[in-house]
């Protein structure tokens, strides 16, 4: 039993690392869709799209319940419009703000989870755990007085709303995907977004664009197949070694996303961003590290 453990357990790690490659690159290829003429909307569409068509198969292979009529479907929908909120806000975000420095912010999720399972008592913190919140808060604290924000109040304000978003969507949906499953979650995910966005294009008068050259059409495709790909592993990797697990691995998200940022990109931090960038992964590394011993012990 203990080597079919250990087993699950190192599977889960493998997935989630994959899972945080993948997610690395959704935000590079958005960015170059973005400065190739492709609008916001049509960006989001696309992405939900292709998730849609990709899931598809595995949903038919797997013949699992798709429809359903309880409050799941409430749940569902639910999360399908913080989800595709959350895309758009990332979105917008980046093309105030280095890709790296968005995904810095996003990635403080784990302790929003952290404060939200502490407040409803699903998890008891020790009180080393409140010095590393008060490395995080010196770590945002940094990057902001070095000023690379360039004054960009208004895309620091649109990061700190998609962190709201992000600590809401994974704490809901990883329990949602317990459920429901990974694929069926991440399908219905889609599909609602879809015909959301699919009424906003359809009732309003947002422009809508297209990319201007083959570079533009590449990165949309790379963007709604590394987005669907990196969240079906996220979650199939939170159900073998759990949600706490998943979420400190996926702090390598932004890690990775800064090497894809200064391949693709050519985007730079400079030594007081990367100093504070350092601290604010550490940081929540060791707060979700010393809850998993805590929890271990017990």
């Amino acid at each position: 039993m203990l080597e079919n453990y250990k087993k699950n357990d190192f599977s889960g790690i493998f997935i989630v690392v994959l899972s945080s490659i993948c997610f690395a690159v959704v935000p590079s290829s958005a960015k170059i869709a973005l400065d190739n003429g492709v609008s916001l909307l049509v960006l989001l569409f696309s992405r939900c799209l292709i998730g849609l068509i990709l899931l598809c198969p595995v949903i038919f292979l797997k013949k699992q319940k798709i429809i359903y009529f309880d409050i799941n479907f409430l749940k569902l929908i639910f999360i399908s419009f913080v989800s595709v909120s959350l895309i758009a806000v990332t979105y917008h975000a980046i093309e105030f703000l280095n890709v790296a420095l968005v995904l810095m912010i996003l990635y403080l999720f784990p302790l929003g989870i952290a404060i939200i399972t502490y407040l409803s008592k699903e998890e008891i913190f020790q009180p080393i755990q409140w010095f590393c919140i008060l490395f995080i808060i010196f770590g945002i604290g940094l990057i902001i007085i070095d000023g690379s924000f360039e004054g960009n109040i208004y895309g620091f304000s649109i990061s700190i709303l998609g962190l709201l978003l992000m600590i809401v969507f994974i704490y809901f949906s990883s329990k949602l995907a317990n459920l429901t499953g990974s694929a069926i979650m991440n399908f219905h995910i889609n599909l609602w977004s879809i015909l959301l966005l699919g009424f906003l294009i359809y009732a309003t008068d947002i422009v809508v664009k297209f990319p201007v050259n083959s570079k533009g059409w590449l990165a949309i495709l790379s963007n709604g197949f590394f987005y669907v790909l990196s969240y079906f592993l996220f979650y199939v990797g939170s159900q073998k070694i759990g949600i706490t697990r998943t979420s400190v691995l996926a702090t390598m998200e932004p890690v990775f996303a800064a090497v894809f940022a200064l391949i693709l990109l050519k985007q730079f931090l400079n030594i007081i961003e990367t100093l504070g960038f350092v601290i604010i992964i550490l940081s929540i590394f060791f707060f979700e590290r010393l809850k998993i011993h805590k929890k271990t012990n017990i």
